[in-house]
């Protein structure tokens, strides 16, 4: 995870790269012990897809926190009643172009058989009304605690870059409608 956020940090911060990047590990390992807290937190409530209310309320809760603008419950379903629960944080420092950070929320229906302490006992029924287990077996709950590292080490050196960070709806099934797809312009 700690060789993740150093290397999507540093694409940000590319100044004087000796300083900054000793300078991004002390950070990366001082907000290392809180998401691996919430990796495991992730790992062990995961939501299929099309259901992750809970996993982006939390990504929508961190970044608020961070002082980012939310806008939640973007994206639409092609084919399926299901609500889109992508969220979009965006945080601004002047003039400068845009930049992205995408991650995934949604786990397979697959029953966990690790004996992990954090390992995912959810059983829900999928779409066809059968129980089945759900588990984070494709990472995604790794990159969901790398994107919310980048995110915080974005908030913090706000001082050191000038751009529009922004992170995208996060599940691979989604379309967004028309007026989702820039939901900043008017």
């Amino acid at each position: 995870m700690k060789h993740h956020l150093v290397f999507i940090a540093s694409i940000f911060f590319s100044g004087n790269q000796i300083f900054a990047q000793i300078n991004l590990e002390k950070e990366i390992d001082a907000a290392l012990p809180k998401l691996i807290s919430t990796y495991k937190t992730i790992h062990a409530s995961p939501e299929l897809s099309g259901y992750e209310e809970k996993t982006s309320a939390l990504i929508a809760a961190e970044l608020k926190a961070l002082g980012y603008e939310v806008t939640e419950n973007v994206g639409k379903f092609q084919n399926k009643p299901w609500k889109g629960y992508g969220v979009v944080g965006r945080i601004k420092n002047g003039s400068g172009p845009v930049v992205m950070v995408r991650t995934e929320m949604d786990a397979l229906p697959l029953t966990e058989k690790t004996s992990l302490p954090f390992a995912s006992t959810v059983k829900v029924k999928n779409d066809a009304g059968e129980q089945v287990g759900v588990m984070h077996a494709c990472g995604h709950d790794v990159h969901i605690a790398v994107f919310l590292g980048v995110a915080k080490i974005v908030a913090e050196r706000k001082n050191s870059w000038k751009k529009s960070i922004r992170n995208k709806p996060t599940n691979n099934h989604i379309k967004l409608s028309r007026s989702c797809q820039n939901p900043y312009q008017h």
